[in-house]
């Protein structure tokens, strides 16, 4: 998307396009978390535990991202 039409995007909608940004985030993380649950259970039935403990600190690592944006999200659109 070109800067003119993200302009253009934030005037239409009335949401700002780093809130915008914030919100795409939050959705690729929370898509990351269900993606690292299957493969650390493919890991699991495989019997390969260091890759799930690999895919477990992967998982909470998102979680806490997914926290830190939602604190922020919510200061965005309450303003």
């Amino acid at each position: 998307m070109t800067m003119e039409a993200k302009r253009q995007s934030e005037q239409v909608s009335g949401i700002p396009n780093v809130t915008y940004d914030l919100m795409a985030v939050l959705t690729n993380k929370l898509e990351g978390i269900a993606a690292m649950e299957e493969y650390k259970l493919d890991a699991r039935e495989s019997g390969d535990q260091e890759a799930a403990g690999i895919f477990e600190q992967l998982e909470q690592r998102a979680r806490e991202d997914v926290q830190k944006l939602k604190t922020l999200l919510a200061r965005r659109l309450a303003a």
